[in-house]
């Protein structure tokens, strides 16, 4: 959806001959840098069942890990932050947690629009696409982001 979404807003820009500057994020280990309690504030604002809070809750704050190297494995160790790598709830949490940025960039108004509907930025779980009509829009959405 995202790169469908991306494809026809580069094409509008590009049929009404106006400029667009892209530029694509990767949120580097991103997913090991989530912290629980923001996490699970936002979700709770977000009024899922009590539940579903407590089942996620207990997920997240009794996982262990261990670490294997060289044949070697490491003493179970608890994992105190960050989304499941590869986990199927991972991407919608992250974007939960990730959702505030978005809301910023989307308030700011820097970024493309293809009548009143924002594109300016696309996301799915780490990865970003920002989209923006000039080289100083893009960098104070850049600035918003950092």
């Amino acid at each position: 959806m995202c790169t469908m979404v991306l494809k026809e807003a580069i094409s509008y820009y590009a049929t009404h001959q106006c400029t667009v500057y892209c530029t694509m994020l990767g949120a580097t280990k991103a997913f090991d840098r989530v912290k629980y309690t923001k996490l699970f504030r936002l979700l709770m604002a977000r009024h899922l069942p009590p539940v579903v809070l407590r089942v996620l809750l207990f997920m997240y704050t009794h996982s262990i890990a261990t670490v294997t190297w060289n044949g070697c494995m490491s003493r179970h160790f608890s994992v105190s932050n960050g989304v499941k790598q590869g986990g199927v709830l991972s991407p919608v949490l992250f974007c939960v947690y990730f959702d505030g940025v978005i809301y910023k960039l989307n308030n700011a108004e820097y970024g493309c629009y293809i009548g009143r509907t924002f594109v300016g930025v696309l996301a799915y779980a780490d990865n970003v696409v920002l989209l923006a009509p000039s080289a100083s829009a893009m960098r104070k959405m850049l600035a918003l982001c950092d």
